[in-house]
């Protein structure tokens, strides 16, 4: 997943009936004395460290299929220890060598399924740029570190952990939970399209709770400001740009340089913003998140939610993020040209990615970014297909129960819908018709995301918080 969450927010008082009984927490280096949950017990806890261990030893990257198999299959022995069904435990290969993992928890067949889902692959990691081996599991007094501390095996490990915990404890679910640890959300999501397409019968479910979004928000003092839920995610789309020439001797230079040809197209686009647009989640999200910022830029959220533009694009102005959350957004991400330096370049690319509002479509953006270009000497080519994911509903049934356990374990922390700007396999399954909600239950400083990046780490009280959030909501929603 590319990681996208809001920025950091002044806290101040909610509006009515979504303010709880006020308790701060500590700063984040003691957030672990601070009126925390009650723990999992400590062997649940050595649990659930285990797991995330276990899975950081993988190097299961797109490029080692070996490895995202063998993670696969080492949770899958961790469930069959436990008592879990063979039939239950299934490891699925689309047909690349790698696999995922699907479990079902049997419960009494009182309502539809609810699916869990996870992935076992990450981002690779350059090791001799890293402080630490990025494939060795390491902890300190405050994080635990390693690729996949945070994207997103630390989820993986919640889902095997509860599982075992909820076996162990004899319960007896009154719908039948289905885990799905996934084997490529980081390169084309493959697995969970195939699995949704090919095998829905082991993966249909009433709705589905994501531990690859959402998560919670530090403010800059350490105290948990926001839990966002993640209802909707951008759609994931590339163009590639070509300008083309006859080339020649760079001695003798042409008007129609096609490096600079592709360059003029860039800078229009550059210089061109998308309109914006609001759904359902993010008029929720700006009406909340207003009750948290100091200045005129909380009566500016609240008039964005009813709908003011001018005050949308204020909003947009102030944040890089706010401004991904408002409007579909297109950037260029690579750019070749040239094979000689001193011949002049017979074809010069680029690539230009968008994250695509769910309410607007590729064939919308594309036309928008020729008008732009205006210019028929530039080709465009999609890479690959993008594909759609319609927002889901802001169920009661599903929010109200992350509510209350928010209440629980973070008092006072308002419970906020969010799109990603970024993209997960949730994708896929909202595009299958499986509604999905993205409650990864971690928190975070805004600036301490390193997904994808150099050192990622993972708070421990965090992440052993997160578990036992998971606990309750899987007790509390099949229970």
């Amino acid at each position: 997943m590319l990681p996208s969450r809001p920025p950091c927010v002044a806290r101040r008082p909610a509006p009515r009936g979504w303010r709880l009984t006020a308790v701060l927490l500590a700063a984040a280096v003691a957030v672990a004395a601070a009126a925390p949950a009650p723990p999992a017990g400590p062997d649940v806890r050595a649990l659930a460290e285990s797991l995330l261990a276990e899975l950081v030893g993988f190097r299961s990257t797109a490029t080692r299929p070996a490895q995202v198999r063998a993670a696969a299959e080492a949770m899958a022995r961790r469930l069959l220890d436990a008592g879990f069904p063979p039939d239950d435990v299934q490891l699925l290969d689309p047909g690349d060598g790698k696999a995922s993992l699907v479990a079902r928890y049997r419960g009494r067949g009182q309502g539809a399924p609810i699916l869990l889902m996870a992935h076992l692959d990450v981002v690779d990691a350059e090791p001799e740029a890293w402080s630490f081996p990025p494939f060795a599991f390491g902890k300190d007094e405050r994080y635990y570190y390693g690729r996949g501390t945070s994207d997103n095996k630390a989820g993986a490990a919640t889902l095997v952990a509860n599982f075992i915990r909820l076996r162990a404890e004899g319960f007896e679910p009154a719908r039948d939970l289905i885990m799905a640890l996934t084997g490529d959300e980081e390169t084309d999501g493959a697995h969970i399209g195939w699995l949704v397409r090919e095998r829905r019968d082991l993966v249909d479910a009433e709705f589905a709770l994501n531990t690859d979004a959402g998560g919670g928000l530090y403010d800059g003092n350490g105290e948990p400001q926001v839990f966002y839920v993640q209802t909707s995610e951008k759609i994931y789309q590339s163009f590639e740009l070509t300008a083309t020439n006859p080339g020649g001797h760079s001695s003798v230079p042409r008007a129609d340089n096609a490096i600079y040809q592709l360059a003029r197209a860039l800078v229009r686009i550059a210089d061109h913003d998308f309109p914006i647009h609001l759904n359902d989640g993010t008029r929720v999200f700006f009406e909340r998140t207003a009750a948290y910022q100091h200045g005129e830029l909380g009566p500016l959220m609240l008039a964005t939610a009813r709908g003011d533009l001018d005050a949308a694009e204020r909003v947009a102005a102030a944040s890089a993020t706010f401004n991904a959350l408002l409007r579909t957004t297109c950037v260029a991400t690579r750019l070749t040209a040239g094979h000689a330096d001193n011949a002049l370049p017979r074809v010069a690319r680029a690539v230009v990615n968008c994250r695509i509002l769910p309410n607007e479509t590729p064939d919308e953006v594309e036309a928008t970014l020729r008008a732009w270009v205006d210019d028929t000497a530039v080709t465009f080519r999609r890479v690959e297909q993008a594909r759609p994911s319609p927002p889901s509903p802001l169920r009661p049934q599903v929010l109200e129960p992350i509510e209350q356990l928010v209440a629980e374990i973070w008092p006072g922390t308002p419970v906020i819908p969010s799109m990603s700007t970024g993209a997960t396999d949730g994708l896929f399954v909202r595009n299958g018709g499986i509604p999905v909600y993205g409650v990864s239950a971690i928190f975070a400083q805004a600036d301490e995301v390193r997904a994808h990046g150099l050192d990622e780490r993972v708070g421990i009280e965090e992440f052993h918080r997160a578990v036992e959030f998971w606990y309750r909501l899987l007790r509390r929603l099949a229970g």
